[in-house]
């Protein structure tokens, strides 16, 4: 979400926002699709843009009651892990509503940049990247912000 828009809506509590990395990560699947592969020189361009993109917005993640980020496990005997990030708050709304059915904890939205998860990811070996608006997208970056 762009940094004006959430400030827009915690002001004014206007739903309406926007999300550019959302836009380029929906063109992405639909080419993908599409083209029946995800090295398709085609894709370079939304690629890029996805990259380029992605460091300019921030998003949305669950905390539990001790401010630590919800992780979701990538094998069960494993300690590397990748949290949920949101694009908006109308994914935020949805996404969270479903992932907290699946954990006891009270959880909370906090607001990631960029620049926290890169520390996320300096900081915590296991931390493995993120999945962008799991239960619509599921589009998955790395650590380092890379796919």
């Amino acid at each position: 979400m762009d940094p004006k828009d959430y400030e827009d809506y915690q002001k004014n509590n206007v739903k309406a926002s926007k999300s550019q990395l959302k836009e380029y990560i929906q063109i992405y699947a639909d080419m993908a699709k599409k083209l029946k592969s995800e090295n398709a020189i085609e894709l370079e361009a939304v690629k890029d843009n996805i990259r380029k993109t992605y460091p300019t917005e921030i998003y949305f993640t669950l905390v539990d009651e001790a401010k630590r980020p919800v992780k979701l496990t990538l094998t069960e005997s494993s300690r590397e892990y990748i949290i949920p990030v949101f694009t908006d708050i109308r994914e935020y709304a949805v996404g969270s509503a479903k992932i907290s059915k699946l954990f006891l904890d009270k959880l909370e939205m906090k607001v990631l940049t960029p620049d926290d998860i890169s520390k996320m990811a300096d900081e915590d070996e296991h931390f493995q990247g993120f999945v962008i608006n799991p239960h619509s997208q599921n589009f998955n970056m790395s650590r380092d912000g890379d796919f």
